[in-house]
């Protein structure tokens, strides 16, 4: 039996390249090049046009590389010495309070790190005073602001316009330092559809007229953000720039597992480097995975065999299986359940017709449940009529699952 760990590691061992989990860098950004390239050119001409660029919107499947990415083009903004405001949508808390309490934290560490603080700044300070002062008129929620709030400014109580008068204030301390505004939200379709509403208003209104903001705002979310976002305003699907992040080519993940290795000494066979493409059909997060568990359990110090991806593959399913995909499982409903089970006999996307047909029921009595789970963000509408998981290989695992294995 092969040892998990290769026996040879010690102190001057490298580190394992790979980096699998919710959100974080992996090595190699691969099959996110052009895309990256393109919105960092509109990123500049934010600052070159002194104008609000298009606000983009990226969406995916779970762990298709969604956040990742959402943190490169902030890394990228606050390299360039933008002011970045960096959150993301929940349920529990209102996204106006998510956005003012990163505002802070940002303005907090600008005003740390500079010598000189601009009026802009300290105005942009006061007008989120205000800002903060109006979502929560009864101070139940502190983000720390002790200074006067801006009369005037953020505090009519229409949340559109009083975030229009806080992100205008954030955009004139920026330009008056040559740079931008960097808004991103994480996790959008968390959102509760009356901020939808007002972020989507604020954000128009900012990129209209002879004075715009410079502002680049990128939010990120599942497939359903797109019909959210455009319930939520009608104009929504004109206004913004959707990106649609798809599971990597075999070359990508050809690329991602070699290049990080190789820069450590460390090959791959060609057998395990496809045996892993294979298994992994182009899922960002299982490429991680698979890559981390193959050079952990190596046994040899330059190279990872095809025995050594075969195991790796096998720890990075047990992993992800106990992880990822069992507590989406776990919180579904027996009846949430049955209609998973029978989505899973599709290799593809599910036809509502032949769901109900396995289930022996109506497809008009199947709509609650099916609401249920696209509201939990365990399944999406690709097409009218069709159905499919927002975690590729959930229904691989529900199989799994079902035949005792």
């Amino acid at each position: 039996m092969k040892p998990l760990l290769w026996k040879g590691c010690s102190m001057g061992e490298p580190d394992n390249p790979f980096n699998p989990g919710a959100g974080r860098r992996p090595p190699l950004l691969t099959g996110r090049d052009r895309l990256i390239a393109s919105m960092h050119l509109d990123m500049g001409r934010v600052v070159s046009k002194r104008e609000e660029g298009r606000p983009c919107v990226i969406w995916g499947l779970r762990g298709i590389g969604k956040t990742v990415l959402l943190n490169e083009l902030a890394e990228h903004a606050r390299n360039s010495g933008w002011i970045v405001v960096l959150t993301e949508a929940t349920e529990r808390e209102s996204l106006s309070q998510r956005i003012a309490q990163a505002t802070y934290l940002e303005l907090r560490q600008i005003r740390t790190r500079s010598k000189r603080i601009t009026d802009t700044l300290s105005r942009a300070v006061k007008v989120l005073r205000s800002f903060q002062l109006t979502i929560d008129p009864s101070g139940s929620y502190s983000i720390g602001i002790d200074v006067e709030p801006a009369r005037g400014y953020a505090d009519t109580g229409n949340l559109s316009l009083d975030l229009q008068d806080m992100l205008r204030a954030l955009g004139d301390a920026a330009h008056a330092s040559g740079t931008a505004v960097f808004l991103g939200i994480d996790e959008l379709q968390e959102a509760g559809q009356k901020e939808l509403d007002a972020l989507n208003v604020a954000l128009h209104t900012l990129g209209q007229g002879n004075e715009q903001t410079p502002l680049f705002f990128c939010g990120t979310g599942l497939p359903t953000l797109p019909s959210i976002l455009a319930k939520a305003t009608s104009y929504a699907e004109r206004m913004y720039r959707y990106h649609q992040l798809d599971l990597l080519s075999n070359e990508d993940v050809r690329l991602a597992l070699q290049e990080p290795c190789e820069r450590l000494g460390v090959s791959w066979d060609e057998g395990a480097i496809q045996r892993v493409t294979a298994v992994s059909a182009g899922y960002p997060y299982f490429v991680q995975s698979c890559g981390y568990f193959a050079w952990e359990q190596r046994t040899s110090s330059t190279l990872i065999s095809d025995e050594d991806a075969m195991i790796a593959t096998r720890l990075a399913q047990d992993e992800v299986d106990s992880g990822l995909y069992r507590s989406r499982w776990d919180r579904a409903t027996d009846a949430q359940r049955r209609f998973m089970e029978a989505m899973s006999l599709d290799e593809g996307s599910s036809l509502m017709d032949d769901l109900a047909r396995r289930l022996g029921r109506k497809p008009s009595s199947l709509t609650s449940v099916r609401k249920r789970l696209v509201d939990a963000g365990l399944i999406y509408a690709p097409r009218t009529g069709q159905l499919d998981f927002t975690v590729p290989g959930m229904g691989r695992y529900i199989q799994r699952v079902s035949n005792g294995r």
